[in-house]
């Protein structure tokens, strides 16, 4: 409001002086130069106070502008650490679930080794050596293989995981596709 201030007070003062000009006077013509004087001083400042007002608005809308895209960018960085907090999260749950499976597998799996070797030992002291030497045989290939494929799913575990902690996407896997068994 202080910015129309000076205009307001010089408009005031031009109008006041001449004026007081024209009534000391009475010619009718000097009343007409002092109307059309005062006119002219009137536009000159309308088109003052628009620029005034031109040029707040426009600083104010820059400012809402600034404001708002520092809030926007606020927002899409607290949105992205929601993300990968949300992944982080999800991933480490995987994890877990994951490792239990693995755990309940793995005890299967040993129980499942030691009925072999039980089984294998009992036919090799119960004279049936070669089929007892054939099922320990077995079931070490057996427990071979599966610490073989333990290891690959645990590297490729791995693998998958810091790409998911650098930010990247974890390459594609290609599942084979079941076909008709007609």
């Amino acid at each position: 409001m202080l910015k129309y201030l000076p205009g307001i007070l010089i408009i005031q003062i031009a109008t006041l002086a001449m004026t007081l000009a024209a009534l000391k006077s009475g010619d009718q013509e000097f009343w007409l130069a002092v109307l059309l004087l005062a006119l002219i001083i009137g536009l000159v400042t309308a088109f003052w106070f628009a620029s005034i007002a031109s040029h707040v608005k426009k600083d104010a809308l820059a400012q809402a502008k600034d404001e708002f895209s520092k809030e926007r960018e606020k927002l899409r960085v607290d949105a992205e650490r929601q993300k990968t907090r949300l992944i982080r999260k999800s991933h480490e749950e995987i994890r877990k679930e994951t490792n239990r499976a693995h755990a309940r597998s793995s005890f299967k799996l040993g129980a499942g080794f030691i009925g072999i070797i039980a089984a294998g030992s009992l036919m090799i002291f119960s004279q049936f050596l070669t089929l007892g030497l054939l099922t320990l045989a077995v079931g070490g290939g057996a427990l071979g293989g599966y610490l073989v494929r333990v290891r690959q799913e645990a590297v490729s575990r791995h693998k998958e995981a810091f790409a998911i902690s650098e930010g990247r996407k974890p390459a594609i896997e290609v599942q084979p596709v079941k076909g008709d068994s007609s």
